[in-house]
């Protein structure tokens, strides 16, 4: 019998077979477990960072917070400390001339020569300060020099201003009281300190009717403002009772004899960088003296392309109504002057004025000059000037001047004039 052999079929594995299908499908199910739980933990690894960061902000902003606190306190201390110390400021104000002739004090033979010479003509030591919420104090002393080398200490002014009633706990009107010794309201430029002026001096027609340095003297004065016509126009007013005495059209007048000044100032805005201001103003003293004042001043800056440019034009006259044995019944007397701008720093101004002499209206003296005004700040000014006066005193007639004059301001920032635009 013949024997076939069998032939067993036994499975041959090859890559790609389904058993190794099967295999990759359970590590696959192995490994899913494995990333699940990995993103898990990486979850927690991360909410703990975020955890520990948020921590570290707490406690920078804690820190931060304690800093602020302590540099408030700190502020507030130097604050309460330095709330009783006034800010102060020191004008100085020095002055060369070249003359062609003799000049005197008061244009009187018998003072003082002035000519040809340097003179550091003033200093001014103001303190300014808050007195407490209804009222601020003001303290100007004065180092002064007619003749170089020789000087007189004063008071220019000390005064303190109301700025509410502390009764009605407000100010009616916006009115401000004065009270003290201060230049009074009378025109535009008696206000303005020498060291502040746009010439090298006062004008003539302003010095011979209010005095060599303006009109300072002590009583009490109110400044409120009146209903306006416009939003684009104010009425303000000022009402003093002053001492008698102590000004030219009254020489002779007792302290005693009160004197009354009223002045009324109008401003109106006209639109493009242009403003308009009027005043008119009223001294008056025992019936027999009365001074009165018309000022006008123009100002334009235009709004645009305009940083470094401005026009001014003003002018002021005086007319004294006198019934005075030793002066003439009704003397005049005015200025004009004018400024422009330049560039940032540099400022070219003209002034005239004409005035009568109080004792003989018949005397008239007519100065005119030229000024160039160079400001590196608002703390040192320099200026050059000439002037030329004709008059019918022969001591004055045909008397050319020139000027080299320093203004110098260290302290605490003082406000700039109003003709200054920087």
């Amino acid at each position: 019998m013949r024997i076939r052999p069998s032939i067993a079929f036994v499975p041959f594995l090859l890559p790609g077979s389904a058993p190794a299908a099967q295999d990759e499908e359970g590590r696959a199910q192995d490994e899913r477990p494995a990333t699940i739980e990995g993103l898990e933990r990486r979850i927690e690894l991360l909410e703990q960072e975020q955890a520990d960061e948020l921590e570290d902000l707490h406690f920078q902003l804690e820190s931060l917070e304690g800093e602020l606190a302590t540099l408030r306190a700190d502020s507030q201390s130097a604050q309460r400390a330095n709330v009783f110390n006034p800010g102060i400021t020191v004008f100085g104000n020095f002055l060369g001339r070249a003359d062609d002739r003799q000049v005197f004090l008061e244009d009187d033979r018998r003072l003082e020569r002035v000519d040809d010479r340097f003179n550091l003509r003033e200093v001014e030591l103001d303190l300014r300060a808050a007195i407490d919420p209804w009222a601020d104090g003001v303290l100007i002393a004065t180092f002064e020099s007619e003749v170089p080398n020789e000087f007189e200490a004063g008071i220019e002014e000390g005064y303190v201003v109301l700025k509410k009633l502390p009764v009605l706990n407000s100010a009616p009107a916006g009115l401000k009281l004065k009270a003290g010794r201060f230049r009074p309201g009378f025109g535009r430029f008696n206000m303005i300190h020498l060291h502040d002026l746009p010439q090298t001096s006062y004008p003539r027609a302003l010095t011979t009717f209010l005095g060599e340095e303006g009109y300072v003297q002590n009583g009490l004065s109110g400044r409120f403002f009146l209903p306006s016509p416009s939003e684009s126009q104010t009425l303000e007013a000022t009402v003093g009772v002053l001492d008698g005495g102590d000004i030219p059209i009254a020489p002779t007048e007792e302290g005693s004899n009160l004197a009354g000044l009223g002045h009324l100032g109008w401003f109106a805005d006209l639109g493009g960088g242009s403003s308009l201001e009027l005043g008119a103003s009223l001294w008056q003293s025992d019936g027999d003296h009365r001074l009165y004042g018309l000022d006008a001043s123009y100002k334009w800056k235009p709004l645009a392309g305009g940083e470094w440019r401005s026009f001014l034009v003003g002018g002021e006259v005086f007319g004294a109504d006198l019934d005075d044995p030793a002066l003439d019944s009704r003397p005049t007397g005015f200025y004009l002057w004018s400024q422009y701008q330049l560039d940032r720093n540099i400022y070219l101004g003209v002034r005239y004025d004409r005035s009568e002499d109080l004792t003989d209206t018949d005397l008239h003296t007519d100065t005119v000059g030229a000024y160039l005004t160079y400001y590196t700040s608002e703390f040192l000014r320099l200026r050059i000037g000439v002037e030329h006066t004709e008059s019918d005193d022969p001591l004055l007639d045909g008397l050319d001047s020139a000027f080299l004059e320093l203004n110098f301001v260290f302290g605490s920032h003082p406000v700039e004039p109003y003709w200054v635009n920087r």
